[in-house]
């Protein structure tokens, strides 16, 4: 006797795909956004892989939103890919490496905006290419910056 019914199954085939096309259930990257005077700051956590005892890294991107005065995040959702300054850097050293190309893409952002999710992509001469969804939650560490 089949585990499952042949309709049962195809809808739970049907569910699972539909689940992992949402960035913000399926992220392969999390971390948090800062907004500065010029833009929005990106920090991504790059998840381990499996059976390798390599550093932690983490994956900052900066995306440049006019200055003074940046544009929303919100009104970026859904506007294409956009061209962002990437670094990679192994977490709690100063070793970084710029990426020789980077994109983002905002998939959507809460209504507080406090909340985001998108996907990315990004080369890097010695770390290799790098891409994958993401969902980031705001924080910003001291004082708010003076933006003139």
């Amino acid at each position: 006797m089949p585990l499952l019914h042949p309709v049962r199954s195809r809808l739970v085939a049907a569910f699972l795909f539909a689940a992992c096309t949402r960035p913000a259930l399926c992220a392969d990257y999390k971390g948090t956004m800062d907004w500065e005077c010029c833009g929005t700051g990106f920090r991504l956590t790059v998840p381990q892989e499996p059976g390798k005892r390599t550093p932690a890294k983490e994956i900052t991107l900066q995306l440049f939103q006019g200055c003074p005065g940046r544009i929303a995040l919100e009104l970026l959702v859904s506007q294409g890919r956009l061209a962002v300054d990437a670094e990679l850097c192994e977490t709690g050293t100063k070793r970084c490496e710029k990426a020789t190309a980077a994109k983002i893409f905002i998939d959507s952002v809460s209504k507080n905006g406090k909340h985001a999710t998108g996907n990315f992509t990004a080369d890097f001469p010695t770390g290799g290419h790098k891409e994958g969804g993401f969902k980031v939650k705001y924080h910003h560490e001291g004082p708010k910056p003076i933006c003139e």
